[in-house]
């Protein structure tokens, strides 16, 4: 079984982000969290790990935009 951190790397090498995604993170998190907490069904926790994968990747690509806006 992959790591956290490990399938955030791996969906953030899969994903383009652009500017204004931050709703769309904030989305993926909280369908993260209901399917967490309202189902016990292996294929819906997979769901929910897929999820919060792809939302740690694009957090980790708004940090990196950022973090280049600082340098220039």
């Amino acid at each position: 079984m992959k790591t956290g951190i490990e399938l955030i790397a791996e969906r953030q090498s899969k994903l383009l982000v652009s500017g204004g995604r931050l709703g769309d993170i904030g989305r993926m998190i909280l369908r993260a969290e209901m399917l967490v907490e309202f189902s016990s069904i292996t294929s819906k926790t997979d769901e929910a790990i897929r999820l919060l994968a792809e939302s740690g990747a694009r957090i980790a690509a708004e940090i990196d935009i950022l973090n280049n806006l600082k340098q220039e």
